[in-house]
């Protein structure tokens, strides 16, 4: 006696993949540009088709129910794996996805053993499921950027655990053999209904998955977009704020903080106009990222202005990078319409171990920066350990003393800019 009727959960599986279908291709024409929707909407949709033919088999062999059924399964599988490699944005891989289904199709046509013998189509069926489900699961587990969508974890699970259970009739089939045909009703051992049924939950779990997956990223892009600078890419002074504050928190006495800010941005300009402006910003951001170390916060703070976080470095060190940074602008040349065109930066430092808190640190930066105006720009300054700015690197054109005596006052200002020279 069966305790599930197998062709009733065959038509639940149909439905619930039927319901996908439908569902991943609005999602597609929605955004045409999700190639990963189209594929989940083919492979659901593929996998209705060969469900359909499956119920529809007869007790003997038929090229359409058992080969062409049988393969359309798998192809849809496969399609789930290609849906998750573009979600990646990883190359396509058409022929592996093309593999299983042309040889189930292959075998099952010219091997008159395997038609005739419902345990061997079993076992290569259930050694395709298997293949199949484990690249799934590994594209999860390869992937940082699947790591990074807490359901990811689950579309693993749910295929790992589909993959070995369907590994796991191999055994079963052969202990306990099929009674003739499954799909009208035939009495069959306990193990077919319940790996019937959890086909049916596999269906239903994954289309889930896929769906968490896809809102996990849009909120993901969504929250990336709210923290980045959009003409830099680095991440803007909200963003660079709430990491610094917590990295303060944590190591409240380690790193140091750079405050950069472009020389006579507004001359450039006026002069080359703003998309020679906008190049500038682009390609300093660009050599800010690359001379500083990989555990840097790099942030545009707004306008010309941008800072870096060092976490580990030393005074020495701080100093070291914020003049290759210097160096690499300056030696920059840009060609625009209107001539070649050059720029320089000035520089302040300050240092966690003297700060409590981010706006003292930011503070004390820009008090060094406002030092490396004063004192004619395309220079580093940092704040020694009385606090006082003091000459780095660079080429000042006026005696430190003048600057510092400018700066007299700069340890009483807030956390925002100070007024700097003019043209800055």
């Amino acid at each position: 006696m069966d305790i599930l009727h197998t062709p009733t959960i065959m038509l639940s599986s149909f439905a619930t993949l039927v319901i996908f279908a439908a569902f991943f291709g609005l999602a597609w024409r929605q955004e045409r540009k999700s190639l990963e929707l189209l594929l989940w909407s083919l492979a659901f949709s593929i996998s209705a088709v060969g469900f359909v033919l499956l119920t529809l088999r007869g007790d003997g062999y038929n090229f359409m129910t058992i080969s062409l059924g049988n393969a359309l399964a798998v192809l849809g599988l496969a399609m789930i794996w290609l849906g998750l490699r573009a979600f990646d944005n990883q190359p396509l891989k058409i022929a592996a996805a093309l593999f299983g289904p042309a040889l189930w199709i292959l075998v099952t046509y010219s091997s008159d053993y395997v038609r005739e013998s419902v345990t061997s189509r079993i076992v290569l069926y259930s050694i395709l499921i298997f293949a199949y489900s484990t690249l799934i699961a590994l594209e999860i587990f390869r992937s940082e950027n699947f790591r990074k969508l807490p359901s990811s974890y689950i579309v693993a699970f749910v295929f790992a655990t589909h993959g070995l259970l369907y590994l796991a009739r191999i055994p079963l089939v052969l202990l306990w053999p099929l009674a003739g045909n499954t799909a009208a009703g035939t009495s069959q051992p306990l193990w077919y209904q319940l790996l019937t049924f959890e086909l049916f939950l596999h269906s239903l779990a994954g289309g889930f998955a896929f769906f968490a997956l896809v809102k996990e990223r849009t909120q993901q892009r969504y929250k990336l977009a709210s923290e980045t600078d959009a003409l830099t890419g680095v991440p803007n002074r909200r963003s660079f704020l709430a990491q610094l504050d917590a990295h303060l928190a944590t190591q409240p006495a380690k790193g140091a903080l750079l405050y950069l800010d472009i020389d006579h941005f507004k001359a450039i300009n006026d002069r080359h106009g703003h998309t020679a402006g906008d190049q500038v910003l682009v390609e300093f951001a660009q050599i800010i990222s690359k001379a500083v170390p990989r555990d840097a916060l790099v942030a545009r703070m707004g306008g010309e202005e941008f800072a870096a976080c060092l976490p580990r470095a030393d005074r020495p060190e701080a100093i070291a990078i914020a003049d290759s940074i210097r160096t690499a602008l300056e030696a920059r040349r840009l060609s625009t319409s209107k001539g070649v065109l050059s720029a320089t930066v000035s520089i302040g430092i300050s240092f966690a171990d003297r700060h409590g808190d981010v706006h003292a640190l930011i503070s004390a930066a820009d008090a060094a920066l406002y030092a490396a105006k004063a004192a004619g720009r395309n220079s580093v300054w940092s704040e020694d350990p009385s606090g006082i700015s003091q000459f780095a690197a660079g080429s000042p054109n006026v005696p430190a003393e003048t600057a510092t005596t400018l700066l007299s006052l700069s340890p009483a200002r807030s956390g925002a800019a100070a007024r700097r020279p003019a043209g800055s």
